[in-house]
């Protein structure tokens, strides 16, 4: 999978290399949507070791779960600290566009990963490209059926972690845009969740109990995945339900590699972090970057997971965090 977003790093990282205003003392504020998520720890460590490179301080911030509100006093804290730059990963789109706004207007770079807000006063915004994550996994539900039956068809589901956040919108959208190429698939229903991996689970069996003749499910981020995937792996459903889920966290790879998920849509959470500090650190010095930067998905199976091309994303999901979390 190609990686635009390491091009365009290494461009600024070359364009600050050569400045000679850098100041060790600089500091990069990093927000993330849930400081608990493992996806958002690797944002973390992909922040740490761009800081240590830079020589610059990176204060890992955010609230234990989703928060819009609790997400905006830690902005609101970060910017009062005058850091050279605000990484922000936004947790609403509407109700962190204003926030993001007013940080700019101070005169402090923000740099938005992951998700979009309400706004363009920003300096560079790093991200996947959802939609077609969500296209992606339409397509995969339709390949695994195709594989299984000989036929895409049959009813299908989708999980939504919550209601309100840009990058889900944006999977939901496609996923549901992408099944309209398959017209013997029917799309029966969604369920929306509140972030939890257990919420994930017992919504699941409910949507199977509902439709038990359903043969497909979309779960649009780790925990749907890791949640839908318990639930397919305690009914022994893996062979009948073809899951696909969004990210890889450590739950994810074990219910793919034990055939409960049948393919993840990864991103690359590490790239983001270490990007985004990089991207900050270049627009607090006067760079101009690229106002939309793509950081790539890719789709793997059990069958496709060793293979090289993927091995910079799963990798990461593979190694323990415990070493990069003092534990």
């Amino acid at each position: 999978m190609k990686r635009n977003v390491v091009m365009a790093a290494s461009a600024a990282a070359l364009m600050v290399a050569g400045m000679t205003t850098a100041r060790a003392a600089d500091t990069v504020a990093v927000i993330v949507k849930a400081t608990t998520s493992e996806y958002w720890q690797w944002v973390f460590k992909g922040a740490e070791d761009a800081g240590k490179q830079l020589g610059v301080k990176v204060d890992k911030l955010g609230t234990p779960k989703d928060d819009a509100a609790g997400q905006i006093s830690v902005l609101e804290s970060a910017a009062g600290s005058k850091p050279a730059a605000v990484v922000i990963a936004p947790t609403i789109f509407e109700a962190l566009g204003d926030p993001i706004s007013a940080v700019s207007d101070a005169g402090i770079p923000v740099i938005v990963i992951d998700s979009g807000a309400k706004t363009d006063k920003y300096a560079a915004f790093l991200t996947t490209n959802n939609e077609a994550g969500g296209k992606a996994a339409a397509d995969a539900v339709a390949a695994c059926l195709k594989e299984r039956t000989g036929k895409a068809a049959g009813k299908v589901g989708y999980l939504t972690a919550m209601a309100g956040h840009e990058s889900l919108d944006s999977r939901d959208r496609g996923f549901v845009e992408g099944l309209k190429a398959y017209p013997d698939i029917t799309l029966v229903g969604n369920r929306v969740a509140n972030n939890e991996e257990a919420e994930g689970m017992t919504l699941t069996s409910d949507m199977l109990t509902k439709d038990p003749d359903l043969v497909g499910l979309f779960a649009d981020n780790a925990q749907m995945g890791t949640g839908a995937g318990a639930a397919v792996a305690e009914q022994k459903l893996g062979s009948k339900l073809c899951l696909v889920a969004f990210d890889s966290d450590a739950g994810e790879l074990e219910h793919l590699k034990d055939g409960s998920i049948y393919a993840l849509v990864i991103q690359d959470p590490y790239m983001m972090g270490y990007a985004g500090v990089w991207y900050g650190y270049a627009a607090a010095h006067g760079v101009r970057l690229p106002k939309d930067v793509d950081t790539g998905v890719g789709t793997v199976t059990k069958a496709t997971m060793d293979d090289p091309k993927l091995a910079g994303l799963l990798d990461v999901s593979k190694r323990k965090l415990g070493s990069f979390l003092g534990n």
